[in-house]
């Protein structure tokens, strides 16, 4: 119980502009994921108001190759995590003093969405080689 209110008392003690930017960051991220990985894989993922992934090649029965995200849940949901984490873990790290709540903020969202996608770009990339994914970054590396 101890335990637990340190911790929330150090989350209580983390700035405004970290906390926004690691919110904002996180929120963008899961936005940005589905369409991330259809980009990647060309599978047929979109924006979550455009189906997210009703029309992904895994659930297409004869669809010669499949997902490596949604192929392998071990996968998907190691690659997309760390992406994810990554990114958020950036967005509100103590490191960047900017004056200005606004401009620290942007940068702070900025800098963690671009580790995200640096993350998930690297994690598609080993996804399709392990796979032998052939469609997207795929078809670069394999």
């Amino acid at each position: 119980m101890f335990h637990i209110l340190i911790t929330l008392k150090k989350l209580n003690s983390i700035s405004y502009e970290r906390k926004a930017s690691g919110i904002t960051t996180l929120i963008a991220a899961l936005i940005l994921l589905t369409p991330m990985c259809g980009f990647l894989f060309q599978c047929g993922c979109d924006w979550p108001w455009s189906g997210l992934d009703a029309n992904c090649n895994f659930y297409k029965p004869h669809a010669e190759h499949k997902c490596p995200w949604c192929v392998s849940m071990v996968t998907g949901v190691l690659a997309t995590g760390l992406a994810t984490l990554v990114g958020v873990l950036i967005a509100v790290m103590p490191l960047w003093k900017i004056s200005g709540t606004t401009k620290q903020v942007s940068v702070r969202i900025v800098l963690g969405l671009s580790a995200f996608f640096v993350v998930g770009i690297v994690t598609a990339a080993v996804a399709a080689i392990v796979q032998q994914y052939q469609l997207g970054i795929g078809s670069y590396l394999v």
